[in-house]
């Protein structure tokens, strides 16, 4: 019965987090609708490893517009995809020539149990990441669930080590400031069109 009423609790748990998620980002979409992107807040800085082993944080990539996304390596559905789709934004920067010293891509692991240095460094090749603008980094869990909170990025863990959370890819611009975001779910999402943006960005 105890262990009834604590699956419950946690779906219960989950749902209220996941109204949580569409609140927030509900608000951050129409922000981003604006014509001319608004400011949504300060984006947190923070100090991670990447995949070298050495310390990386926001504020060592100020300068260059960012895009942020917190994942998991062994995820079962969207991070894979929206990583892709991450490669794909890296392509098109690369093409333009604006990739690593004006644009950047960021992508925080928030299961470093399963996501060791090795793990990402075979993840990362799979999407022929380039390490002078796409860093991968990991901390320990409860320092990136706590970063993802404060991005506005919501991550539950349940007793089995399954993690929810909602995927999607946060633009920060090279003064540090959170922009907006794009919803990795979406299956007609516009490579060019965010490339664009971190190129307007890049420019302000």
């Amino acid at each position: 019965m105890n262990a009834t009423l604590q699956k419950n609790g946690f779906k219960i748990v989950v749902i209220i987090v996941l109204l949580a998620m569409i609140g927030t980002f509900s608000y951050m979409l129409m922000k981003g609708n604006d014509t001319k992107m608004g400011v949504i807040k300060k984006a947190p800085d923070f100090k991670l490893t990447n995949l070298d082993g050495k310390q990386v944080g926001l504020s060592d990539l100020a300068g260059k517009t960012k895009l942020v996304y917190f994942f998991y390596s062994t995820c079962p559905d969207v991070c894979l995809p929206t990583t892709y789709t991450l490669s794909k934004v890296q392509d098109t920067l690369v093409s333009k020539g604006v990739f690593g010293d004006k644009t950047a891509i960021v992508s925080i692991t928030f299961d470093p149990t399963r996501d060791t240095p090795e793990q990402l460094k075979d993840f990362s090749g799979h999407y022929h990441a380039d390490p002078k603008g796409w860093y991968f980094l990991r901390g320990d869990e409860a320092t990136a669930f706590d970063i993802a909170n404060k991005f506005g990025v919501m991550v539950v863990k349940d007793q089995q080590g399954n993690f929810t959370h909602n995927n999607v890819i946060l633009l920060v611009d090279k003064k540090g400031d959170l922009r907006t975001y794009y919803n990795g779910n979406d299956a007609d999402l516009d490579v060019e069109k965010i490339a664009q943006d971190m190129i307007a960005l890049s420019k302000e």
